[in-house]
């Protein structure tokens, strides 16, 4: 219907335009006459650009309507009235009415060459002289709203247009990607960004094509703007002068987009090769060395961020570059240790290049003795100790002899940690931040195991002695914060627990060592249990120590393995039940899930596991009795309902015959309730885990006198506990209940109602019906159509589920928008 009243609209829109000139030429010394044309073509552009984005116009209409060269004609100048919106009528035409649609090609071929120009250069067009094109004269006179309204076009021309541009045919399209190549040179960041977009799908548009030959013939062709374009994005990486005075949030928002204009460095390689922009932006980087090494030696420290773009450009690239490249990289290792030491930004992107390019340094490891001072030293200073940190950890892990070079360093961080905690204060305040030291200790850990696992000859001894060179600093101080006398902070004892964590995680052994790493793992948790317990008991409703004492649980227990972790188990349940008991922290939950998971197939554990189960139980149910104890502790309900969903999952037997599941589905009735998204999805998680066991049971070929029993227990908690939480869904169905997880994964309303119809079809009708009677009684028909088909498979079903919903939200809205306009 719209449709066909497009001609009349625009005929309107071309009648007011008119209009609103023949009134401007014969009033032209009337202020108020100015103010109404003004009004009249904003009125006018608006109207347009509605037209075009919401009704399918046929393009002909516009092809031929007054109102396209009308708009180019405002677009001449950004000063005329209606400039801003004449640049939103030709983004949503271009953007409308693409290259690749058919139908469109006589509108396109009317708009190139006026949008073409806008940009083009008259210098080289006969009898046009000094006159420069409006995008020219904008960027000429600095005037930003003209940059940004030219930038939109052409960038839009070149993703609409991008079948034309890598058409076969000659039509001369390098002069649109010169368009754009020429908003991306625009010296302000956020308007030059505006084209990167069309960079990356020009990139992949040219990778797409086929065959090769004529690809390669395409980027050829492209070849020296897109050398221009490296070019520019690399000078556009540039942090302006005086970066060092910005506030964090402007700093931020400047690292975003020098990573935007890093990822187009990227796409560059993809087509160049990283052999030819390692070569252009290395060569950049040498002339421009030399240009700040002419300065006066008192400049040269201030005159830095031509070099840092560079190193950051360098090591954008870094995948795409051999580790045997032979100048560039040899130049850039050479430099970077004498780059001024008093500047973090530089100094920061210097270490991050060394990092990307540990696999390099592996390869040549006499480059690597002057760089780990150069590292080392950057621990200390806060706006680069994190990259420094992860340069560090990136060349142990890549560089075979680093091993005792590591440790080394590491000594030295330990040395200072013990000098200071021996000095007066309360022994929060790290040497370096305890992330960067982290990252390092990792780093550290993985050069001895590579060290260790390389070297067949070395004996068990002196693999011991590494042992105990990375454990004892960390024994040593956990003894210290598990004293009943020391006063441990929780962050003290986190760091202390992430250090254990690490070294569990990143210590590898070799097989001919007479201690294995399971026994190695083990025999560190045994000696660090006592003061595990005593350090959980300082700050126990601390979350961030309760969470990191049960990750370095969770992690010693799966790099240990099952089976040599065993003996652990029954101390680690009595731990879990015991610590959470006291704190109600999700953690606790959460590792009791990753006991369940490792352990709950062997059947030797399924008494265990049941037990630690029920006092868990125990401890929420006394816990959060009610609606407002659930609500504030969203993630104690998702945790625990997660593991009761694995409980059942792993080794549901002694939980489906115990009189703890009645209790977990009256619970899990309670916890449908809750307005919060992971917890709605860990109780769902429960309930269809239940069911689908259930489910399995009864259809299997054969049961034994176990698996009978399971499955009638089951079916009575089912029947005498059921309704509620087929209510429960048929409300959530209905809007009337939080419905996060509607048809989504393992844990859904649907897959709990799919599974149940499979189960017990006339229980589910006759629970459902009754809720379902406020629903609008069509949707409602085919919804409990759909649970009497029970051929019907799990997809149809979750269509019929998301129809049902959708439909009764749009009844709910109606109804409440009558309600406000009867109000």
């Amino acid at each position: 219907m719209l449709r066909n009243s497009s001609r009349i609209v625009l005929g309107l829109c071309e009648h007011a335009v008119q209009s609103s000139s023949s009134s401007s030429t014969n009033n032209n010394n009337s202020s108020t006459t100015l103010s109404f044309d003004v009004a009249t073509t904003e009125a006018v552009l608006s109207c347009l650009q509605s037209w075009i984005r919401i009704v399918d116009m046929d393009p002909q209409l516009l092809e031929k309507t007054v109102l396209v060269p009308w708009v180019f004609e405002l677009l001449g100048d950004s000063t005329n009235g209606g400039f801003e919106l004449a640049v939103d009528v030709v983004v949503e035409l271009l953007r409308t009415y693409p290259s690749h649609r058919r139908g469109n090609e006589g509108l396109i071929l009317s708009i190139i060459p006026k949008a073409m120009a806008l940009g083009q250069d008259y210098d080289s067009v006969v009898g046009r002289g000094g006159v420069v094109s409006p995008f020219q004269k904008s960027i000429q006179e600095e005037d930003e709203d003209g940059m940004r309204g030219y930038c939109r076009i052409f960038t839009e021309m070149g993703e609409s247009y991008s079948s034309l541009i890598l058409s076969h045919e000659e039509m001369n399209q390098g002069a649109l990607v010169e368009l754009v190549l020429r908003c991306s040179a625009i010296p302000d960041p956020d308007i030059a960004g505006i084209t990167l977009h069309f960079w990356y799908r020009f990139v992949m548009g040219l990778e797409e094509l086929e065959p090769f030959e004529y690809r390669q013939i395409k980027i050829d062709s492209f070849s020296g703007q897109l050398l221009r374009l490296l070019s520019i994005c690399t000078n556009l990486l540039r942090y302006p002068v005086g970066v060092e005075d910005l506030s964090a949030d402007r700093l931020e928002d400047i690292e975003v987009n020098r990573s935007y204009f890093a990822d187009t460095i990227d796409d560059c390689c993809r087509l160049l090769g990283g052999d030819a922009v390692l070569r252009n932006v290395g060569g950049a980087l040498e002339e421009e060395c030399h240009r700040v090494a002419a300065l006066p030696q008192n400049r040269q420290p201030s005159d830095w961020h031509g070099i840092e773009a560079y190193l950051y450009a360098i090591q954008t690239i870094a995948m795409y570059v051999p580790s045997d490249e032979p100048q560039v990289i040899p130049f850039v290792m050479g430099l970077i240790p004498q780059l001024p030491t008093q500047v973090p930004l530089l100094r920061s992107t210097a270490c991050r290049a060394v990092g990307k390019f540990a696999p390099w340094l592996g390869r040549h490891p006499s480059y690597l003795q002057p760089l780990l001072p150069y590292l080392a030293q950057g621990l200390s200073i806060s706006k680069c100790a994190y990259s420094s940190a992860v340069a560090i950890r990136e060349i142990c892990e890549n560089c075979q002899t680093m091993g005792d070079a590591a440790l080394q360093l590491y000594d030295g961080i330990v040395a200072a940690r013990d000098l200071q905690r021996g000095s007066a204060g309360s022994g929060e305040d790290f040497v370096i931040d305890l992330k960067n030291e982290l990252e390092v200790l990792e780093g550290v850990c993985k050069a001895i195991s590579t060290k260790l696992l390389n070297d067949s000859s070395i004996s068990s001894d002196v693999i011991n002695g590494y042992i105990n060179h990375l454990a004892q600093p960390i024994m040593a101080s956990m003894k210290v914060i598990a004293s009943p006398e020391y006063s441990a902070s929780p962050k003290q004892i986190s760091a202390e627990l992430s250090r254990l964590t690490v070294l569990v995680q990143h210590l590898r052994l070799p097989k001919q060592s007479s201690l294995s790493r399971s026994d190695f793992i083990l025999s560190l948790m045994k000696e660090s249990w006592p003061m595990l317990d005593s350090v959980s008991k300082k700050h126990p409703r601390d979350f961030t120590c309760g969470e990191k004492l049960c990750r370095l649980h969770k992690h010693a227990m799966r790099e240990c393995g099952a089976a040599s972790y065993a003996p652990m188990m029954e101390p680690l349940t009595d731990q879990i039940v015991k610590n959470f008991s006291l704190s109600l922290l999700s953690p606790y939950l959460y590792l009791a899930s990753i006991c369940v998971s490792e352990f709950g197939r062997n059947p030797a554990y399924s008494q265990l596991l049941f037990e630690m189960m029920a006092n868990l139980s125990t401890s929420v149910f006394n816990s959060c009795r009610t609606a407002d104890d659930l609500t504030a502790h969203p993630d104690v309900v998702e945790e625990f309902f997660y593991l009761a969903g694995r409980m059942t999952n792993y080794c549901p037997g002694p939980l489906v015959q115990s009189p703890l599941l009645n209790s977990l589905l009256q619970y899990a009735a309670l916890g449908m309730k809750l307005d919060h998204r992971d917890a709605n999805r860990g109780t769902l998680n429960f309930l269809e885990a239940t069911v689908t066991y259930s489910l399995k049971l009864r259809t299997a070929n054969a049961r034994n006198a176990y698996e009978e029993a399971s499955l009638a227990a089951l079916e009575k908690a089912i029947l005498a506990e059921g309704e509620p939480l087929v209510i429960n869904l048929a409300q959530a169905l209905l809007g009337d209940l939080p419905a996060y997880r509607l048809d989504h994964g393992s844990g859904s309303i649907a897959g709990v109602l799919f599974h149940l119809n499979m189960l017990c079809p006339q229980l589910l009708l006759q629970w459902i019906q009754p809720p379902l009677v406020s629903a609008p009684e069509h949707a409602k028909s085919a919804f409990l159509g759909s649970l009497q088909n029970q051929s019907s498979r799990r997809d149809e079903f979750n269509s019929n589920v998301r129809k049902f919903t959708s439909v009764c939200e749009r009844s709910r809205k109606l109804q409440n928008s009558g309600d406000e306009r009867r109000q």
